[in-house]
């Protein structure tokens, strides 16, 4: 085995694409990032993204990357031997990671491992389920209004977004990386990427039209105040969302992750139509 970093994020996307196509939907966060990368290189910061991968045999059979100040995001792979080497390569390089997000049999080991090598804690801080879709059961698409969020609601679409973030984290965690998340959020409305649902003309829950895989879209940033839950407003802003995306943008699928610590997001996201595919782990790195 080999490993191999790169600068050009073109490059790097034509080797990678043939392996990371192979699972699709175990590749959603990859996809998305790179997909994003390719429009603005520097779009989630200054720093130049880590651009990796695992050849054997001249093929690609591990992809990694990340992106200051996130974590470290690897690729699906039945071959844990890979995950063993990518934490030696890392280590051989002095590499120094705020934690990994990943596949959950990979993301463990990872850690596992990391610790080992760094003498460090690992913590896991989210326990996530990735779900795929590929038609909206009609019955959840309800009758209020839905929308693309206009500049008149940026104050909302913020305020929202920052609450999402804080009740997601459970805790305000590094303020840099909450920055970056809201910074992205403000470009994403003329970006026509923010979606609300309305009732009796009142913006009830939002969702967010993320990342882009070569046949399918990430919806996430689904939120609705806790004064407004349990009115199946969630329900119906995302099933709205996910056919449009289907139908009206040509996508084969949609995705989303949920929380496993939140079962009622679970059982919303299955009565749309969402089947699960795999569960992710992501842990961060501490030296306490």
């Amino acid at each position: 085995m080999k490993f191999k970093l790169f600068d050009d994020i073109e490059e790097f996307y034509s080797l990678v694409y043939p392996f990371l196509i192979e699972n699709e939907a175990e590749n959603i966060l990859l996809f998305s990032i790179l997909n994003s990368l390719r429009e603005d290189f520097h779009k989630y910061g200054k720093e130049a993204p880590l651009l990796g991968m695992i050849l054997q045999k001249n093929q690609v059979i591990m992809v990694c990357l990340r992106t200051t100040p996130y974590n470290l995001v690897i690729s699906y792979t039945q071959n844990l031997d890979t995950i063993k080497f990518l934490v030696k390569e890392l280590t051989k390089r002095d590499i120094i990671l705020p934690g990994i997000l990943g596949f959950k049999n990979g993301a463990d080991l990872f850690a596992t491992l990391w610790m080992e090598h760094k003498n460090i804690q690992a913590s896991l801080v989210m326990d996530e389920r990735n779900y795929k879709l590929t038609s909206v059961n009609e019955d959840t698409l309800g009758t209020n209004t839905f929308m693309l969020a206009k500049e008149i609601h940026r104050d909302l679409i913020i305020d929202w977004a920052k609450n999402f973030l804080y009740e997601a984290f459970q805790e305000e965690r590094n303020q840099d990386i909450i920055n970056n998340h809201i910074n992205i959020i403000q470009d994403d409305i003329p970006n026509r990427r923010i979606y609300l649902l309305f009732h009796n003309e009142e913006p009830v829950c939002m969702a967010r039209k993320a990342g882009k895989t070569p046949n399918g879209q990430l919806i996430n940033y689904v939120y609705t105040p806790p004064h407004l839950r349990r009115n199946g407003y969630a329900t119906e802003c995302v099933a709205k969302l996910s056919k449009h995306l289907l139908e009206e943008e040509n996508n084969k699928f949609c995705f989303l992750f949920t929380d496993l610590a939140n079962p009622t997001s679970n059982s919303i996201y299955m009565k749309i139509g969402y089947k699960p595919i795999i569960d992710f782990h992501q842990y961060e790195f501490s030296e306490d």
